[in-house]
């Protein structure tokens, strides 16, 4: 018995066959590796898009608490600017309507501290002249054409002295006479 041998272009027939069922097998195993992966990310895409919705909605919410805040601290703003003009205006107020009264309380008691001051240090009866209680005396200097009328707005202070003048010791009042010390 005798098994006739295959003819080359049958055993060639039959390893083609083999190799390209193979090919066959492994492109379908790669395909389905390709749709499972597919299946795989559209999941992901589907979980991404619902967690980028979530997202979305609180971001929109936090814009409309975040506009609602603006909103709130605009009217806080505007209210306290309301009151700075309203704390302005009145203190204009109170300090023109008290103004012109401490003015004179303040010269009522200059003009009383003055009068005990003349009352205590007793000049003889005399008041010094105001704001001159130095010893000096001003006198207004002569033009130069000897007319005998005073410079504008020039004045020559001249200091006493003890030839000139003699001081005189201060005096104090006793019992309504004054006294020299």
């Amino acid at each position: 018995m005798h098994l006739p041998l295959l003819a080359a272009t049958d055993t060639v027939a039959v390893g083609v066959t083999v190799v390209a069922t193979l090919v066959v097998v492994g492109l379908l195993a790669a395909v389905a590796s390709l749709l499972g992966a597919a299946r795989h990310l559209r999941r992901q895409a589907d979980d991404l898009r619902h967690e980028a919705a979530e997202l979305l909605d609180e971001i929109s919410a936090t814009v409309r608490e975040a506009g609602l805040e603006v909103e709130r601290v605009e009217r806080m703003v505007g209210s306290a600017q309301a009151i700075s003009e309203v704390v302005g205006s009145a203190s204009r107020l109170v300090g023109g309507a008290m103004s012109s009264p401490f003015i004179k309380l303040v010269a009522l008691g200059s003009g009383v501290a003055r009068g005990l001051r003349l009352v205590r240090g007793g000049a003889g009866g005399q008041a010094a002249p105001p704001g001159r209680d130095d010893g000096r005396r001003r006198h207004r200097s002569r033009s130069r054409a000897g007319r005998g009328t005073a410079a504008r707005g020039t004045a020559v202070v001249v200091r006493s002295s003890a030839r000139s003048e003699p001081r005189r010791a201060p005096t104090r009042l006793v019992a309504g006479k004054a006294r020299r010390r």
